[in-house]
C-alpha cells in the first residue's frame, strides 16, 4: 500500500548558506563566540578519517533551540551554525520527526517547508545576528544578498517496509522531495529520480535531488550530510563568484568604453583598468583554488559516489565552466588594457622623440 511507511526515528535538516565575508579567521571566531554553547571544531569520524579530506575543518556550535512559525503552526527547531574559512555561514534547523508521523505527513510537512518564507526571515536574523558577532573575525564582509538553501529529510528508523525495495514500493519518495502534496508525480520522473539512489548496505539509502534529499541511515551517521552540505556550500560560492565576474566584466566594459572615447586626454585610466582586472583575475584564481581544496572525497568509493551525485545534480560543474569562461574574459580585457597602455606609451614616446628632433632642426635654423 502506498505511503503506508511511518518514521519511527528521524529529523528533517533544514539549511540556509550565506557568503558573509572573502574569508574567516577560524580561530578568531572561536574566541568571539565564546558564550554559545556546544563550541566545537567539526570532526570526522574515526572509522572514515581516511576517506574525507577537510584542509581546514569548519567551526561549529550551537545556537540554541527556538519555536518557528510555519503557516500558524508552531515547530521547535534545535539550531547549528557551522563557519568556513572561505566565508561562508551555515545554519542548519534540525526537526525532530515525531513518532509514528506517516509518509503522507512527512510529504504535507514538506510542502510546507519548501514554500514557507518564515524560514528565510528566520535565517536572515541568525545571519545578521552571527555575522555582527564575528565582525572582527572577517575579512572584507560580503553584501551580497544571495543564498543557498536545502532540506535533508534524514531518517534512522522507520515501521511500514522490511528492505529499502519495499520502501520504495510502499512510500511515494518522489513526492517527499519535490514537497508535491496536490499533484500526483508522473512514473517517468519518479522513473528518473529513482535512478539516482545510492546505496552501502541493505538498510541504507541517499536519494539526491536539487533542492531536497532523502538520507536513510539505520547508525545515525552525519557523514552523507556534512558531504551534501559541502556540495551546497560550494555551490553557493560558486554563483556569489559568477555574479561578482558578472557585474565586474559589465562595468569594465563599460570602463573601456568611456576611455576610448577621450583616450588620448585621460590615458592612464587604461593602466589603472589593467592593474584592476590582473588583480581580480589572481584573487579569483586563488579563491577558487581555495574552495576547491578546501574538501575532498580520497577513499571511501561510497561516500565518493554521492559527492559525485549531488555535484551532478547541482550542476556545479556547468557553474564552473562558466565562471572559467568569465575569467577568460577577464584575461583577455587584461591583455587587451595592456596593449592599449604600450601602445600610449609608444604614441606618448614617439611624441616626444618628435618634439626633440623638432627643437633639434629649429635650434639649428635658428643659429
Amino acid at each position: 500500500m502506498k505511503n503506508s511507511v511511518t518514521i519511527k526515528k528521524g529529523q528533517v535538516l533544514i539549511y540556509r548558506i550565506f557568503d558573509i565575508a572573502e574569508e574567516i579567521d577560524l580561530k578568531k571566531a572561536e574566541t568571539l563566540l565564546k558564550n554559545h554553547r556546544g563550541q566545537d571544531r567539526f570532526k570526522v569520524p574515526r572509522h572514515i578519517d581516511r576517506a574525507l579530506l577537510v584542509k581546514n575543518p569548519p567551526v561549529k556550535f550551537d545556537y540554541g533551540e527556538e519555536v518557528l512559525l510555519l503557516k500558524d503552526h508552531q515547530l521547535r527547531v534545535e539550531t547549528q551554525a557551522k563557519l568556513r574559512d572561505y566565508g561562508t555561514l551555515t545554519l542548519i534547523y534540525q526537526i525532530q520527526i515525531p513518532e509514528h508521523f506517516t509518509w503522507a505527513q512527512m510529504i504535507h510537512l514538506a510542502s510546507f517547508l519548501e514554500t514557507g518564507e518564515e524560514i528565510d526571515a528566520f535565517a536572515e536574523r541568525h545571519h545578521q545576528e552571527i555575522k555582527t558577532t564575528i565582525e572582527g573575525a572577517l575579512k572584507k564582509p560580503s553584501p551580497w544578498k544571495g543564498f543557498e538553501d536545502y532540506i535533508i529529510y534524514f531518517i534512522e528508523d522507520y515501521e511500514g517496509a522490511q528492505s529499502i525495495s519495499q520502501l520504495i514500493e510502499n512510500a511515494d519518495l518522489t513526492s517527499l522531495l519535490f514537497a508535491e502534496n496536490e499533484v500526483q508525480v508522473s512514473e517517468r520522473n519518479k522513473k528518473i529520480v529513482l535512478e539516482n539512489i545510492t546505496q552501502y548496505g541493505e538498510k541504507d539509502l541517499v536519494l539526491v535531488e536539487w533542492n531536497a534529499a532523502l538520507v536513510i541511515e539505520p547508525g545515525g551517521g552525519r557523514e552523507v550530510c556534512d558531504i551534501l552540505e559541502s556540495a551546497v556550500s560550494h555551490l553557493l560560492e560558486l554563483r556569489y563568484f559568477d555574479d561578482l565576474l558578472a557585474d565586474l566584466l559589465g562595468n569594465l566594459y563599460d570602463d573601456i568604453e568611456r576611455i576610448q572615447e577621450n583616450k588620448f586626454i585621460i590615458s592612464n585610466k587604461f593602466e589603472r583598468l589593467y592593474k584592476e582586472a590582473s588583480r581580480k583575475y589572481i584573487d579569483f584564481s586563488e579563491f577558487i583554488e581555495k574552495v576547491e581544496n578546501s574538501f575532498k572525497v580520497v577513499g571511501d568509493f561510497y561516500l565518493a559516489t554521492v559527492y559525485r551525485s549531488a555535484t551532478r545534480k547541482f550542476r556545479l560543474t556547468d557553474w564552473q565552466n562558466n565562471i572559467n569562461r568569465k575569467m577568460t574574459l577577464l584575461a583577455q580585457a587584461s591583455t587587451f588594457l595592456q596593449g592599449e597602455v604600450n601602445m600610449l606609451r609608444s604614441h606618448f614616446l614617439e611624441i616626444i622623440i618628435i618634439v626633440l628632433i623638432a627643437f633639434e632642426v629649429v635650434s639649428a635654423l635658428v643659429h
